[in-house]
């Protein structure tokens, strides 16, 4: 039915007072349900008139709706790819920052081993000298050694009874001779350095040992020599 025969008809019929369902209905059963169906009717197309562009507009906020959802499910899968890279970014900085930091430790710690080697080069180095001078010492006192033990058992034979000047006196002229006859010897003997022990000689002194030389050859005299010393009482 049309929208303006609706419209005729609401005007002409539907506004006259016999027109309802109740009084045509006594009259005439069919006739009032025939009424009472074409006021449902108009009821109907004023209801639906007022749906039908609700409709329409919900079909086309329906159809906006998916386009955006379709939109929305893309930026989803876009935002997961983002995701995805920016996890792999994270890891990726994370192992770098693991690497620079063994790298660092790494560095810092050879730093410190090459600060402990320089150290140590250039103590050896002051070592060196040390050493060469204690070689070149070790070689003299190898090559003088022959007469220094020959001049020593002429002390530790003969000293016993003499006192420290003559003592002097004695190993001057015996070194003296040693060198004219050709015998390798210290060009100053001393007897303390030859045979004695400076460990034990220092031991002696903190028992009370006078520290002077003829105090310390004495001593010599008693621990090396074969016979018996004699002590006398001041």
């Amino acid at each position: 039915m049309s929208e303006a025969l609706l419209k005729r008809v609401r005007e002409k019929w539907f506004k006259m007072p016999d027109f309802n369902p109740k009084d045509v209905g006594q009259k005439s059963v069919p006739a009032g349900k025939l009424c009472d169906w074409a006021l449902a009717l108009s009821q109907y197309q004023s209801v639906n008139k007022n749906i039908i562009p609700k409709k329409e507009k919900a079909a086309e906020m329906d159809k906006f709706l998916k386009e955006q959802m379709a939109i929305l499910s893309k930026k989803l899968e876009e935002l997961r790819v983002v995701k995805e890279k920016v996890a792999e970014l994270v890891a990726n900085a994370n192992r770098l920052k693991a690497q620079k930091d063994e790298l660092e430790f790494r560095m810092n710690r050879d730093q410190a081993r090459m600060g402990r080697a320089e150290k140590l080069v250039v103590l050896l180095a002051d070592e060196a000298v040390r050493w060469k001078e204690t070689v070149e010492i070790l070689d003299k006192d190898i090559y003088e050694l022959v007469g220094n033990v020959f001049l020593s058992c002429a002390c530790i034979s003969y000293f016993g009874a003499f006192t420290g000047v003559y003592r002097k006196q004695l190993t001057d002229s015996w070194t003296l001779i040693s060198k004219e006859k050709k015998i390798p010897c210290s060009d100053t003997f001393n007897l303390v350095k030859v045979m004695g022990d400076p460990v034990v000689v220092r031991g002696w002194c903190i028992d009370g040992l006078p520290t002077d030389n003829t105090s310390c050859e004495n001593g010599i005299l008693t621990t090396k020599a074969e016979r018996w010393g004699l002590c006398i009482d001041p």
